[in-house]
């Protein structure tokens, strides 16, 4: 069933945005009498059209139901070239993570400036919301901001990865270290196509970081986040 974020007015009453009453009229083509769901703060309402133009909706019930890791799972991701950022992201929130950190690193081709900073953000902010909406999630992933390797001390985590093409660790050795992630949060860094720095990756030791591997091969830089992220999705789920 077709689900959308809400909100409440001032005087506490549910409302859908304009852009998903076209969505629900327009694309989807419901009518009177058609349910759909909306989840505002995390509480879940099956409701049912009772106008279509004014758009009303009648509440039928409220559900319980949860579809979140237990954990915390924030990704600090260096920008990638083209669009490989919109796919992170979009997958990333079907995946369960919470928060998503851009990071302008240096092997980064293509970077987010003060410039086209707020344009980006409304567009990837746009992907998280289809994207929890499709897969149920029950809260909104987090995309905070866009940060350089020296504020990655602003985030703070009880486990602290970077994926890192040179260590002398083995998948072996970050599956012992996943064993106990369960109700944690956790920072996972991703390097852009050229990877991370000797720079960025001593940075990033120095405040607790533990270099990973994620395997024998050689992974692109967002099939290295969905390799990743589907990991700590499985050992907090299960």
């Amino acid at each position: 069933m077709q689900r959308y974020f809400a909100s409440k007015d001032n005087n506490g009453n549910i409302i859908i945005a304009n852009d998903d009453i076209f969505h629900i009229t327009h694309v989807m083509r419901m009518k009177i009498n058609d349910e759909f769901e909306i989840n505002n703060d995390g509480d879940i309402f099956l409701c049912k059209i009772i106008s279509l133009s004014p758009f009303k909706f009648d509440i039928i019930k409220e559900t319980k139901e949860n579809h979140e890791l237990d954990g915390y799972i924030r990704l600090l991701y260096c920008l990638p070239k083209g669009e490989k950022t919109d796919l992170v992201i979009q997958k990333a929130v079907e995946l369960g993570a919470n928060e998503i950190v851009l990071i302008n690193s240096t092997r980064s081709i293509a970077k987010i400036t003060k410039e086209n900073k707020d344009k980006k953000l409304i567009r990837f902010n746009k992907i998280i919301k289809e994207a929890s909406e499709q897969s149920k999630r029950t809260i909104l992933l987090k995309l905070t901001d866009v940060i350089t390797f020296k504020e990655l001390s602003n985030y703070k985590a009880d486990v602290s990865f970077i994926a890192y093409e040179n260590t002398s660790l083995t998948s072996e050795d970050l599956l012992n270290e996943l064993s106990n992630i369960k109700g944690k949060t956790v920072n996972v860094i991703i390097g852009a196509e050229g990877g991370i720095t000797l720079e960025e990756l001593n940075i990033a030791k120095s405040l607790g970081y533990k270099e990973i591997s994620l395997g024998k091969r050689i992974l692109r830089s967002e099939t290295a986040c969905f390799y990743i992220l589907s990991l700590l999705s499985f050992y907090m789920e299960n």
